[in-house]
């Protein structure tokens, strides 16, 4: 008998395990994540995805002038379009904190 409690046990025990975890996925209740976000919230996802784009462009520029697929004239007007773009988007992260 006690094997089979012990069995039970674990059955009842991994059952709510698994409850608990599924039930964000499950639940009715689920609402986007974006619609509990302030509109602050909502505009600092924005300029921080703006700023991390114009760094993964900043880093390809750099690739692409290493590797002779832009010419350093090229190079340095990009260069500087990119910088300007995520320092604006760090000027305005920077007012809503």
């Amino acid at each position: 008998m006690t094997t089979t409690a012990a069995v039970l046990a674990a059955a009842a025990l991994v059952a709510a395990a698994v409850l608990l975890v599924a039930w964000p996925f499950v639940s009715p209740q689920r609402e986007p994540p974006e619609e509990r976000l302030s509109e602050d919230d909502r505009r600092r996802l924005a300029l921080g995805e703006a700023r991390d784009a114009a760094y993964q462009a900043l880093r390809d520029l750099e690739h692409d002038l290493r590797t002779g697929k832009v010419t350093p004239a090229d190079y340095e007007l990009e260069r500087a379009r990119l910088r300007a773009e995520a320092g604006r988007a760090l000027r305005a992260l920077d007012e809503l904190r």
